[in-house]
């Protein structure tokens, strides 16, 4: 119950940060998936996002309307209209992610925080590790 209580405010916290620069943990998120993977189609964002397509189309129709993302394609019935990130938003999330680097920094540095903080980062990277393996399979 701890872990849970300090994670909310951790990303409460980080929330606020983010809606600083305009931004939000959904949107950092997606734009992560479509840096690491440019050109991806909805249905692939959706799933990797764990989201319904329904639901991804208005995110994405913000992010292309602030200039963080464009789409192409996708005309005509059976055509995926594919997205990617554009210089803006490459951007805006190398600067979301500076300051979700301060934000670890700032709350891992002290002692007793600094074993649960790497733990947390490997966690977080086997996770990651798996969940890209799960979907690229289901992709295909």
């Amino acid at each position: 119950m701890v872990m849970i209580l300090q994670a909310r405010a951790l990303e409460a916290k980080v929330e606020a940060g983010l809606r600083s620069i305009d931004l939000s943990l959904r949107r950092l998120g997606l734009m992560g998936h479509l840096q690491r993977e440019p050109g991806i189609s909805f249905s692939a964002l959706a799933r990797r996002a764990g989201i319904k397509v329904q639901s991804l189309h208005p995110i994405v129709d913000a992010m292309i309307a602030d200039g963080y993302a464009n789409a192409e394609g996708g005309v005509g019935q059976g055509r995926a209209a594919i997205i990617r990130l554009t210089d803006r938003g490459v951007e805006a999330l190398d600067r979301a992610n500076a300051l979700i680097a301060e934000f670890d920094s700032s709350e891992f540095a002290n002692e007793e925080r600094a074993e649960l903080g790497v733990a947390l980062r490997r966690i977080g990277e086997v996770w990651l590790q798996e969940r890209l393996a799960g979907t690229k399979s289901a992709d295909t």
